[in-house]
């Protein structure tokens, strides 16, 4: 994949991981990220593969084991990477992304 999550994302925490688990699934292009990248934030992101499927995924951070599930319950980058792909939601193809995209925009609805 030409552009790399962790310049996209201005080293939001954990994007080495999210970037190892997408080059992992054959990502191809990123279709849409947000984020937040400060001492707490998120990343949402889309990435259309290699395959046709999309990977969508979200996940919020923080910046010490108070107030971050995944340092605080001190998860292996392996570990992350099996939770990531068991929470994502995988789009068959373009065209069903797309409609999911649709009433996500149309109905103003928070992913």
């Amino acid at each position: 994949m030409k552009e790399k999550i962790t310049e996209v994302c201005e080293q939001a925490r954990y994007t080495d991981i999210l970037e190892d688990l997408i080059e992992e699934l054959g990502g191809d292009k990123i279709l849409s990220c947000n984020y937040e990248s400060d001492y707490q934030g998120y990343v949402d992101i889309d990435v259309l593969l290699n395959d046709g499927r999309i990977f969508s995924y979200n996940y919020y951070y923080g910046s010490c084991s108070g107030c971050d599930c995944w340092e605080h319950a001190e998860h292996s980058n392996e570990k992350i990477i099996e939770i990531m792909k068991k929470e994502a939601t995988f789009f068959d193809n373009i065209e069903y992304y797309n409609k999911w995209k649709l009433l996500v925009d149309k109905e103003n609805i928070k992913s």
